[in-house]
């Protein structure tokens, strides 16, 4: 059975309190970091740093301004990012689809333990719509070599960074409303899966990323 992500736990760990992980009970709390503007019913989650060369998930999602929050589980006395989640309702889930960005690739058809996902080699992950990567452009030949979009993002992060945990919510342009939103990767670099939830009137509602924190450690394909 490929990897699944299962809606007890993403309940659990965006809620106050403890919960199971391998190393014992683990404080949870959740985070709300910002507002994901999504204006072209399409959503993206990569490494920030190579968004340039994304490609968007097949499952359309509505526009609007959607609540990211992350779920910071503190393990032997750091904190980890170990979930982010866009919320595009506030209905209950009720299934869940390993997120694709590929039409031809069945999720079903993976092998036990295996995922499709993104890799990270800046322990930092995103949310974003599609437009965004257009911006960066923009900006660029505006900016040309002065503008640098790791460094815009590595000082957005500073602002609440903790050592082990930080997020940050950069528009790309001024005058334009959609922006980025970007948060550490769980325990750092890696490959990791993201998930659509929808509710009883078969909806998507969410989008979580897992950083695999929690769990038996699957592998991408």
């Amino acid at each position: 059975m490929p990897y699944k992500l299962h809606g007890k736990l993403v309940a659990e760990v965006f809620a106050s309190g403890r919960v199971p992980h391998p190393s014992g009970l683990v404080p949870m709390k959740a985070v709300h970091i910002g507002n994901l503007v999504v204006t072209s019913q399409a959503v993206v989650a990569t490494d920030p740093i190579v968004i340039s060369g994304f490609k968007q998930f097949t499952q359309p999602v509505p526009n609007g301004r959607h609540p990211v929050t992350v779920a910071i589980a503190e393990i032997d006395g750091y904190e980890r990012i170990a979930f982010a989640r866009v919320q595009f309702s506030m209905l209950p889930s009720v299934s869940w689809k390993m997120a694709v960005t590929d039409l031809e690739k069945d999720p079903d058809e993976l092998g036990p333990g295996i995922f499709l996902g993104y890799g990270v080699d800046g322990a930092t992950g995103c949310f974003t719509d599609p437009v965004a990567s257009k911006l960066m452009g923009q900006r660029y030949k505006q900016e040309g070599p002065y503008f640098t979009f790791g460094d815009v993002i590595m000082d957005a992060m500073e602002l609440t960074d903790q050592s082990t945990r930080g997020w940050c919510d950069v528009r790309l342009i001024e005058e334009r409303e959609e922006n980025i939103i970007c948060f550490t990767s769980g325990c750092g670099d890696g490959f990791f899966p993201s998930f659509f939830a929808f509710d009883a009137n078969c909806k998507v509602c969410q989008l979580v990323t897992d950083f695999l924190i929690f769990g038996e450690e699957g592998s991408s394909a």
